[in-house]
């Protein structure tokens, strides 16, 4: 697609009213920079759609992201190339102006521009949407509130702060980017090791430290009683053999009363990272019936089933959806739940949470079915159930486990002895999360100034807020 072109990606809009007169169709335009998909970005185009026949949606490059707020964590073809899989999306302009002006319309041949409640500022400092207000032609829609590319980047800014991986044999268990990043249980049989009185080394002590931090979290989560938790937290401690201890977590005030999370002397650069937002993103019927396609499989129709964790849904993702939903005519992925996606990928993962993710790939216009919280492995029974006849999976990725290991095999069993089995080769093989954090790393001070200022907008957001509809 050539810099500046449209491109067109439903080819089934309506021309013509139930008489079979020529309709004239209502043609509207968002825009954005769409750096990190999450459901906010989707939301605001579902409601887009939602006013118009016609979608064109905008899309900036990344010279002009970076002159009016930062450099993208997702590179250019990356972030056009998702847009063409979403399914409110009737077409796409690529190269758009940050502040969109009447001839944007004209060429967009749109009526209005959309955007949502929470209006951004342009280099110069004016509002990028006040010409398309003062001309009258800006409709407003609720901005999706618990969620933000701003919160995103924090979660992954956490994960690069310790990017630097010594020679140790932690090595094993550590992502080349994010660092020593692994679950309590196994940090606790790697450094059972040093309990005999050898001391710990710098990255032994670390571990530990994620251990326990990762143990306050469960503690605070599923309200475990202080004094297990203290035998638990004596037992990891006993895991430096001596040589010195973690700091405790602040006990708690009576027994009976969850375990709470120590305050550090003195807080990084990343402690006061925002990776949540102010108000919590929750989970609902309505949203998810918003989202979730409408199709029923057919008695004709090719079932096709593929499962994972798709955390920070990329054009990868879409583009193996695509043409995993090409073996057939009804797709149903399978989205496993945090933790399985914590126990096979690490502590930190996933980035985003179950109800985000579910979100994410119902936005992909060649998702049919989503079920949520699936299994790891592909069963007979799941199987069975769905009606599946063709199971796929992705390969050739860097974080991608090899068939050949006893673990992929397992969990493809089944398929695999009834010859049901497809592989995908990745078209983005080098696109995952340790990517996008070493992007991160690279250009880590500006985005830490970025979160900074983005966070105090969204305060003041949150704290002016009024009860702005939802179409």
């Amino acid at each position: 697609m050539p810099s500046g072109g449209a491109a067109t990606t439903d080819s089934s809009i309506p021309e013509a009213d139930g008489n079979g007169a020529k309709k004239k169709l209502v043609r509207g335009y968002i825009d954005g920079c769409f750096d990190i998909m999450h459901s906010g970005h989707y939301n605001a185009i579902r409601q887009a759609k939602s006013v118009c026949d016609v979608l064109v949606v905008g899309v900036h490059s990344d010279i002009e992201i970076q002159e009016n707020k930062a450099v993208p964590v997702m590179r250019q073809p990356e972030r056009y190339g998702l847009l063409e899989h979403v399914k409110w999306i009737d077409e796409v302009l690529h190269d758009v102006p940050y502040s969109p002006e009447l001839a944007t319309l004209e060429r967009a041949r749109a009526s209005f521009c959309v955007h949502g409640d929470d209006m951004p500022v342009n280099a110069q400092g004016v509002g990028a949407y006040d010409g398309m207000r003062d001309a009258g032609m800006l409709r407003i829609v609720k901005r999706t509130e618990g969620v933000s590319t701003t919160d995103i980047i924090g979660r992954l800014l956490t994960l690069s702060r310790h990017q630097h991986i010594a020679d140790h044999a932690w090595k094993e268990v550590a992502s080349p980017a994010t660092g020593v990043k692994v679950p309590s249980e196994v940090a606790a049989n790697l450094c059972i090791a040093t309990s005999s009185g050898v001391a710990a080394s710098a990255a032994q002590q670390h571990a530990v430290e994620e251990a326990l931090a990762f143990s306050r979290g469960l503690a605070e989560r599923y309200s475990i009683l202080a004094e297990d938790f203290k035998q638990l937290e004596g037992k990891l401690q006993a895991c430096l053999g001596g040589s010195g201890k973690v700091a405790a977590a602040a006990g708690p005030a009576t027994q009976g009363s969850p375990a709470k999370k120590p305050r550090t002397e003195k807080a990084d650069e990343t402690s006061e990272l925002r990776t949540r937002a102010p108000v919590q993103i929750l989970a609902s019927t309505r949203r998810i019936m918003e989202f979730a396609p409408a199709r029923q499989p057919k008695a004709e129709d090719t079932i096709v089933y593929c499962c994972g964790s798709f955390d920070m849904f990329h054009v990868g993702h879409a583009e193996f959806l695509k043409e995993a939903r090409a073996l057939g005519s009804f797709l149903v992925v399978g989205l496993q739940d945090d933790l399985t996606v914590s126990r096979a990928k690490g502590a930190s993962y996933p980035v985003m949470t179950l109800n985000e993710r579910v979100l994410n790939v119902c936005s992909c216009k060649w998702v049919d079915e989503v079920i949520i919280g699936a299994p790891g492995d592909v069963t007979e029974d799941l199987i069975k159930t769905f009606n599946i006849q063709i199971v796929a999976r992705g390969t050739q990725h860097r974080r991608n486990e090899s068939l050949a290991s006893s673990k992929a095999s397992d969990r493809y069993a089944v398929p695999l002895a009834s010859k049901t089995y497809r592989e995908i080769p990745s078209k983005w093989p080098e696109l995952c999360h340790d990517t996008v954090v070493k992007r991160i790393i690279e250009d880590r001070e500006a985005y830490l100034q970025r979160n900074r200022d983005r966070a105090r907008r969204e305060d003041a957001y949150y704290a002016q807020k009024d009860k702005q509809a939802e179409l």
